[in-house]
C-alpha cells in the first residue's frame, strides 16, 4: 500500500481489524479499470480471494450470470462528480457460490481535492435479504389470507354469521361441538299465516326479508347470533359461539328493542306486524351437523327446545315476551320480572314457571 493512501484512510491495522469488507481502487474508471489496489482481511473471508489474487483485478472478477449490471449505469457519473454510490445485487466468491452483497463506495481526495483512488466498503447481506424475502412472502400470504377472508364474509356472510365464517376459517370447515351455557332467543310473528293468505309469494318474501332486516339489528346489536330463519321464525344464541358473560341480559334486552321498534313501525306494504318472543337460559350444544357434502351450524338441547315452547305459550297467556326461571335468575335485577304463568313440559315432573318482562 503506498504511503499517500496510508495516511488518508487509515493506519493499516486499523483496516485489518474492521469486520466489513473493504476494497481500494485506482481512480481510472475506464475499461479494463478501475484495478484493486488494496483488499483487507474482511474481504478474503467473504470472497475467498487472497488479497495476492485480487490486487490488480477489477472488481468485475466479482461479477457473474445473475449480477444486475443495470446497477452500474450511474456509478461512473456519480464517483466522477465526487458522489458516494450505493447498490445491492448478486455477486460470486472464487469458488462460483453466489451471494447478495451491497456497498458502498466514496471517492479518496489527496491535499489538493482531486481524486485519486476509490474506497469500497462491501457487505454480505443474504441471510438480510432471504429474511426479508420471506417476511415480504408472509406479508403477501397475510393479504391474500385477508382478502379471502373478505370474500367468505362478504359471500357467506350474508348465509351465516360472520362470527361462524370466523369459525369455519380457522377450523378448516368443521366446527367442533361447544357445550356450555348460554342464552336462546326464539321470535315468531304474530298471526303471520293470516295476514299473508292473499299475499302474492314475491310480497310474502319481500315482507319477510323487511322484517328480518329490522329485527336482526337489535339481536346483532347485543352480541347474538342468528342460527336460523325457519320460516317466519328466528333462532338466536347469546354466549355461542361467541362468549358473552351477560348474555341473558343482552338476550332480553334485545327481546325489548325488537318489540319497541315493531311497535312504531309500518312495512312498505302497509303492514303492522307484532312478534312473540320466548327466551331461555341453560346449557346446550353447537356445532356443524349435515352429511359430508352439506353441514349446517346450529344449537341443539333441551334448552332450546324450551325457549320454542314458552315462545308460543305467548299466545295462549297473552304476552309478547316470555322468560323462564333460568333466565331470570340469570338477569339478576337488571329487569323487573314478573311471574305470569305455569307450563308443563313434556318429560319434566314440575311445571315451568315463566315471566314476563
Amino acid at each position: 500500500m503506498n504511503s499517500i493512501y496510508a495516511q488518508k484512510i487509515a493506519p493499516m491495522a486499523v483496516l485489518e481489524a474492521t469486520e466489513e469488507s473493504i476494497l481500494v481502487t485506482a481512480a481510472n474508471l475506464e475499461l479494463p479499470g478501475p484495478t484493486i489496489v488494496y483488499a483487507n482481511s474482511a474481504f478474503e473471508r467473504m470472497t475467498g480471494w487472497s488479497k495476492e489474487e485480487i490486487v490488480g483485478q477489477s472488481p468485475r472478477i466479482l461479477q457473474g450470470p445473475n449480477t444486475d449490471r443495470s446497477i452500474f449505469n450511474d456509478l461512473k457519473r456519480r464517483l466522477l462528480h465526487g458522489e458516494t454510490w450505493e447498490a445491492r445485487t448478486s455477486n460470486y466468491r472464487k469458488d462460483g457460490q453466489e451471494f447478495i452483497m451491497e456497498w458502498s463506495i466514496a471517492p479518496i481526495r489527496d491535499d489538493d481535492g482531486v481524486i485519486y483512488q476509490y474506497v469500497a466498503v462491501q457487505r454480505d447481506v443474504t441471510e438480510r435479504v432471504e429474511t426479508e424475502r420471506k417476511l415480504e412472502q408472509a406479508k403477501e400470504a397475510l393479504i391474500d389470507s385477508l382478502r379471502k377472508r373478505e370474500l367468505m364474509h362478504e359471500t357467506f356472510g350474508k348465509f351465516i354469521p360472520n362470527a361462524i365464517v370466523d369459525r369455519v376459517i380457522a377450523d378448516a370447515g368443521i366446527l367442533q361441538p361447544d357445550l356450555r351455557e348460554a342464552t336462546v332467543l326464539f321470535a315468531d310473528i304474530v298471526g303471520f299465516t293470516a295476514l299473508t293468505e292473499h299475499m302474492d309469494p314475491r310480497s310474502i318474501v319481500h315482507l319477510l326479508n323487511e322484517y328480518f332486516s329490522l329485527v336482526t339489528a337489535p339481536i346483532e346489536s347485543k352480541g347474538g347470533i342468528i342460527h336460523q330463519f325457519q320460516g317466519d321464525a328466528i333462532l338466536a344464541t347469546f354466549n355461542l359461539p361467541v362468549q358473552d358473560p351477560r348474555h341473558a341480559a343482552n338476550a332480553v334486552e334485545a327481546a325489548l328493542e325488537i318489540q319497541d321498534t315493531l311497535d312504531t313501525y309500518r312495512f312498505s306494504s302497509g303492514s303492522v306486524l307484532g312478534a312473540r318472543i320466548g327466551i331461555n337460559t341453560g346449557t346446550m350444544v353447537a356445532g356443524t351437523v349435515g352429511s359430508s357434502g352439506r353441514l349446517g351450524y346450529t344449537v341443539h338441547g333441551d334448552a332450546v327446545n324450551l325457549a320454542a315452547r314458552i315462545e308460543q305459550e305467548n299466545k295462549r297467556l297473552g304476552t309478547r315476551i316470555l322468560i323462564t326461571d333460568a333466565t331470570v335468575r340469570e338477569i339478576g335485577d337488571e329487569f323487573q320480572a314478573r311471574a305470569i304463568g305455569t307450563i308443563a313440559v313434556p318429560g319434566r315432573n314440575t311445571p315451568i314457571t315463566v315471566y314476563t318482562v
